[in-house]
């Protein structure tokens, strides 16, 4: 690794795991969710590599999946891992907005109690259609839908405390819009 230290949100398995990776003597100090790693590693031309763990050494392959994604295979099984900027993955997010194929995830974009929730399971909407309304520091959020779609889960009642990043609602895109 040339320069100094880089930062990445790693999606592994459908979770999010930080990650930190800098450079420490002829090796790499790796810090996974707080958890430090020493690694040292040697790559081969076919995608294997030969690495030090902790001193234990470790034989992977990794090959490329598309921008920023690669397929890990190890010892262990195999898993796919998704390569991301914290600072470009919280801007994309778009005030809780995660987007998967086929369907949106609405996430809370801060802690807050849920007054409203006008989103019910079934019904076509229409973009920026109001979905929940948070309450947050006396102020209220109204989050609306960011296309059209079907409402396929809502996960939240008025009344109730959700943490930032909480699920609120999944829409299912409108088959006939590209993305929104």
């Amino acid at each position: 690794m040339t320069g100094g230290t880089r930062e990445y949100l790693a999606r592994v398995g459908g979770r999010e795991r930080r990650v930190r990776i800098e450079p420490d003597g002829e090796g790499l100090r790796i810090r996974i969710d707080g958890e430090e790693f020493h690694v040292t590693c040697e790559a081969y031309p076919d995608g294997e590599h030969c690495i030090l763990l902790n001193g234990r050494p470790q034989v992977v392959i990794v090959k490329p999946a598309g921008p920023q994604s690669y397929r890990v295979i190890h010892g262990a099984g195999e898993m796919d891992v998704e390569l991301a900027d914290p600072i470009e993955s919280r801007l994309t997010r778009r005030s809780g907005v995660i987007r998967h194929e086929g369907e949106i995830e609405i996430r809370s974009p801060m802690h807050g109690t849920v007054i409203a929730v006008q989103a019910v399971e079934g019904d076509r909407i229409e973009e920026e259609a109001p979905l929940v309304v948070l309450e947050a520091m006396k102020m209220q959020n109204a989050l609306t839908s960011p296309s059209r779609g079907r409402i396929a889960r809502v996960l939240v009642r008025p009344g109730q405390t959700v943490e930032g990043d909480a699920l609120l609602v999944v829409l299912e895109r409108d088959s006939t819009e590209g993305e929104a």
